[in-house]
């Protein structure tokens, strides 16, 4: 079990959802500036998402992202079975799996998850093979057994989801009991990410997730400078 940690806002509910993860609407300029050069590190495949996986991998987001920092409110999760939902170039999914029992991760895009598997191919990943599960899951489901996984990472990927009370209500069951949902996505009146128009305030994705029937919910708006952090325990 993991064990919700205390953070700046605190929220207990007795909350009680299908959904559609919907094609991703992000910034041109943000995330679709590869020369002519770099898209030759892709292969034809990647071509249509390497901005995407560019600026998913970029160096530059380690002090933005924080996610050391992210992964540590799970607590310990050395053993433990962790789904990175929306998965993408697998920027988390490495990290924790260089902790965790088992990593999930879990995209609708079956090209991220091509080059998650190129990504372990390297010497310095093959390590971490077998405590990788590439799972293409479906756009109004996690794709979880029931009581699969200890815990469930959602980054910015909640405001692409279309009946996200059905969608976690999903999620809810396959979390073991007493796990968590770690929700990060961007803040709405800051220019970067996306445009306000795709994003989504704290306040809504919350009243939402009471709905879904989570024992217990907490926020952190301070961790990070560009986006706002949920933590929902089953």
């Amino acid at each position: 079990m993991i064990k919700i940690q205390n953070h700046n806002v605190k929220e207990h509910c007795n909350c009680a959802g299908p959904g559609k993860i919907t094609a991703t609407v992000v910034s041109l300029m943000l995330f679709l500036s590869l020369t002519a050069a770099e898209a030759q590190e892709f292969t034809a495949d990647y071509s249509p998402i390497s901005g995407l996986i560019r600026f998913m991998e970029s160096p530059e987001r380690e002090a933005w992202q924080k996610p050391d920092d992210v992964i540590s409110l799970f607590g310990d999760i050395e053993g433990l079975t962790i789904m990175d939902l929306g998965s993408g170039s697998g920027y988390f999914t490495l990290r924790m799996a260089q902790k965790a029992g088992k990593v999930i991760a879990g995209d609708v895009d079956e090209r991220y998850l091509s080059y998650i598997n190129e990504k372990l191919n390297k010497r310095e990943n093959s390590n971490l093979r077998g405590k990788i599960e590439l799972r293409k899951i479906p756009y109004d489901n996690p794709g979880l057994k029931e009581g699969e996984a200890d815990g469930i990472l959602v980054v910015n990927t909640f405001h692409h989801m279309e009946n996200r009370i059905v969608y976690f209500k999903n999620a809810l069951k396959g979390l073991k009991p007493g796990g968590i949902i770690i929700i990060v996505d961007y803040i709405k009146g800051i220019s970067f990410g996306p445009s306000d128009e795709h994003k989504i305030e704290m306040a809504e994705a919350l009243g939402e997730l009471k709905q879904v029937g989570f024992s217990e919910i907490t926020t952190n708006s301070q961790m990070l400078k560009y986006q706002f952090i949920i933590l929902c325990q089953k």
